[in-house]
């Protein structure tokens, strides 16, 4: 740039003719070289800045005019000639005010063009060019009519002559050597930039190349395209335990699917097709779960080989492993849960089609389990749902499918087995769910029950078998429960009748449907009217009198039974009090209690109430509990021990039906046994029968309890009993259960005998 400046210069110093000889001093010249290289780098150093700004295009303009303007003056001074040259001071001062002006505009059109590279830009680096030109040729001429050269001869002419072909040749000289410096400058930097665009492309690739490569968290490996060469980065050894892994080795890290798949892919990528799969390694004596991804690298066109880019994905898998569990099976049990056993039933449902055998579901509910919650609280339940869950796993085992379908309900498929099979696999169900269950010190007894529906029997399809299966569980429970059934059509009906007792029987309970019919206990030994048992009803106004048999169950499982219970204890204190007013001798009243109200918290403060209420002595009240209410032993000796302190009379109802009678008859507080009427009932035809009872009768004297007969019907049971000492019965051989105005006249009446 600098010395294209000085040329301009000098050419036009040469087009000047003057009357004297001119001879340049060439020391001199050269200084004025210099000044315009020097004034020329140290500008264009001084812009070389990503950011332009106003200070630093002032102080480049100004190194720039005062180095032009340096070199035009210089350059004059070089002149050795006849004459002085005198200088006008005010242009002098314009002509450097004009280079510094015009170096602005140089300079900031540099910049601005610098990167410039499309047609346009190189055409505005034309005309900033042409404008540079123009102003450093207006600033010399400014310069030069600031000059006046005085004194001297005047040349002959053939002297003029002479200097003016030797200037021209100097001209043509410059100018030969001008454009030759310019042409090797502009081929110099246009292999300057290119030699630096390919060096700095490399010098980018590379840095990038490296980083990608040493620092990737993913595992990277290099292989040449027969697989043999390879190269790894560090992420890559930590993760296979290599130093080297040909892609032999790789594949002898995977599974015989997973070898297959690599080989597969890698060939794919050699071909120059990227490809991403996963495949399971053994590496570092641990399995992981690897994403890899074939990367093809291309040279000249031509693949020269592949990257394998591996992610390990092993946390990943068993996120979705955990997730994909927690999809299909239960949290609390570990049972596949009710999604998991409908998709698997409509599998098993399919190949049953296609092989033409039976498939069969079983539904199961733990009976009474909703009292463990209401007594002793969901973490009981909990622990208890638990340890079923375990034994009904072990009870199927391999045999077929055991699942939760929420609550205490369980679904058990087999398929491909005989029905003596399934009703075997139902029997061991039931006798493994009623033993006890020893949770936080409590002994707890349940039992359950099951309804079983067969493909195709009973459906064709997983909503018509599991509908049959829950209706024929239904049915167990209503047939006394800890027993199974098998679907049968008409069980529809039976559902549909519980579902109307259901709504009615809140409804009853508000209108006053229900009504407490009573029966007489009587004195084995003198006929007397010892006792009266207090039993519901329910007259539906369109239905008539219901059996307790048909909405007893469902009170207990929808918790009408509590409401219902205390109405039931309520009424029949009041009604014994109302006798005794009205003179009739002073007998127990026996009310059944039911599981769900024997064990609420507060039950034995709510008896005591009651007796205030009334006024009904303690000793003239009975209550009566099953063995079923004795899900919670613990529980039970607290509340029975209780009661006794109370002055309340406890008898055990059905006994000999239950499965804990013997275990702890002698740890409960009892007054009574009172002996079921299916071991009364043909005493006289059954020995088995008569066995039982005498047997109960010894044990209870044994125990110094008393014993009470329930369904006596004929004088022979009458007299069997007698004979092995029972000392009360009841049952329609004296009197059927009455309402509270029929049961009154009786007893008024047997008073009257009496007397």
């Amino acid at each position: 740039m600098g010395f294209g400046i000085w040329a301009m210069h000098f050419v036009a110093m040469l087009a000047l003719h003057l009357p004297v000889e001119v001879q340049y001093d060439v020391a001199i010249v050269i200084l004025s070289i210099l000044f315009a290289m020097v004034a020329s780098g140290i500008a264009l150093w001084v812009i070389n800045t990503k950011t332009m700004t106003r200070k630093r295009l002032v102080i480049g303009a100004l190194f720039m005019g005062v180095g032009i303007a340096s070199m035009h003056y210089t350059g004059m001074a070089a002149m050795k000639m006849d004459a002085v040259i005198e200088y006008n001071w005010f242009f002098f001062g314009l002509s450097i005010l004009v280079a510094i002006v015009v170096s602005v505009v140089a300079l900031l059109l540099t910049f601005r063009l610098r990167y410039a590279s499309d047609a346009k830009g190189v055409g505005l680096k034309l005309a900033a060019g042409l404008l540079m030109g123009a102003a450093v040729a207006f600033m010399h001429y400014t310069g030069m009519y600031a000059t006046t050269f005085v004194g001297g001869d005047h040349l002959s002419g053939h002297q003029a002559e002479f200097m003016a072909a030797d200037m021209r040749l100097i001209a043509y000289a410059v100018g030969v050597v001008t454009l030759f410096i310019l042409g090797v400058t502009l081929f110099s930097i246009y292999m300057d930039k290119l030699f630096a665009r390919n060096t700095l492309r490399v010098m980018v690739s590379d840095q990038r190349y490296k980083s990608l490569f040493e620092h990737n968290y993913d595992g990277v490996m290099f292989y040449s395209i027969d697989g043999k060469e390879n190269v790894l980065n560090p992420a890559a050894k930590d993760l296979t335990g290599a130093e080297r892994l040909p892609l032999d080795s790789l594949r002898a890290l995977c599974s015989t699917q997973d070898a297959e798949q690599v080989t597969k892919f890698f060939e794919e990528a050699v071909r120059g097709n990227s490809n991403n799969y996963e495949v399971c390694m053994t590496t570092n004596k641990k399995q992981v779960h690897l994403n890899l991804t074939n990367v093809p690298v291309f040279v000249d066109d031509a693949v020269a080989g592949v990257f394998i880019i591996a992610r390990d994905v092993s946390n990943q898998k068993q996120a979705e492993a955990k997730i994909n569990y927690l999809a299909f099976h239960d949290a609390l049990t570990g049972l596949p849960n009710r999604r998991y056993v409908e998709e698997k039933l409509d599998v098993m449902i399919e190949e049953a089609r296609q092989g033409g055998y039976s498939v069969y579901v079983m539904f199961l509910d733990l009976d009474r389990f909703k009292l463990v919650n209401d007594s002793l609280g969901h973490d009981y339940g909990d622990l208890l749902l638990k340890e079923a869950a375990m034994r009904l796993s072990n009870c199927i085992g391999q045999r077929g499918v055991v699942s939760r379908l929420g609550g205490d309900e369980f679904m058990v498929i087999l398929a491909d087995v005989p029905e003596e099979t399934v009703a075997q696999v139902a029997d061991s169900l039931n006798r493994t769910i009623e033993q006890s269950f020893l949770i936080n010190g409590h002994e707890l007894y349940i039992t359950t029950s099951i309804g079983i529906s067969r493909y195709p029997l009973d459906g064709v399809d997983r909503h018509g078998l599991m509908k049959t299966a829950d209706t024929a569980m239904y049915s167990a429970k209503e047939r006394g429960k800890n027993s199974y059934h098998m679907y049968a059509p008409d069980l529809q009906q039976i559902t549909s009748d519980k579902m109307f007792i259901q709504n009615e029987l809140n409804r009853a309970l508000a209108l006053g449907e229900l009504d407490l019919y009573y029966q007489p206990q009587i004195s084995v030994s003198n006929g007397d009217i010892v006792g009266m048992e207090a039993l519901l009803r329910w007259n539906h106004p369109e239905r008539g009198l219901v059996s307790p048999d048909q909405f007893i169950a469902v009170a207990e499982e929808t918790g009408l039974i509590v409401p219902i219970g205390e109405w039931v204890l309520q009424t029949a204190c009041k009604q014994n009090m109302e006798w005794q007013s009205q003179g009739l001798p002073p007998i127990r009243m026996a009310v059944n209690l039911s599981a769900r109200q024997f064990l609420k918290k507060d039950f034995t403060q709510l008896v005591a109430d009651i007796l205030e209420q009334t006024g009904l002595a303690p000793h003239y009240l009975e209550l009566e509990i099953t063995e079923s209410t004795m899900i919670d032993v613990h529980r039970a000796s607290s509340t029975l021990a209780e009661l006794k302190q109370l002055g309340v009379h406890i008898a055990i109802d059905d006994f000999g039906t239950g499965y804990s009678s013997l275990s702890y008859l002698k740890e409960f507080p009892l007054n009574r046994l009172k002996i079921d009427r299916s071991f009364v009932r043909d005493m006289k035809q059954s020995p088995s029968n008569r066995a039982i009872v005498s047997t109960i009768i010894a044990m209870a004297h044994n125990l110094e309890l008393r014993v009470i007969a329930e369904g006596v019907e004929t004088d022979d049971e009458l007299a069997f009993l007698q004979e092995h000492l029972c000392e009360e019965v009841q049952g329609y051989l004296f009197s059927k259960p009455l309402p509270q105005d029929e049961i009154t006249t009786y007893m008024q009446k047997r008073k009257q005998k009496i007397s």
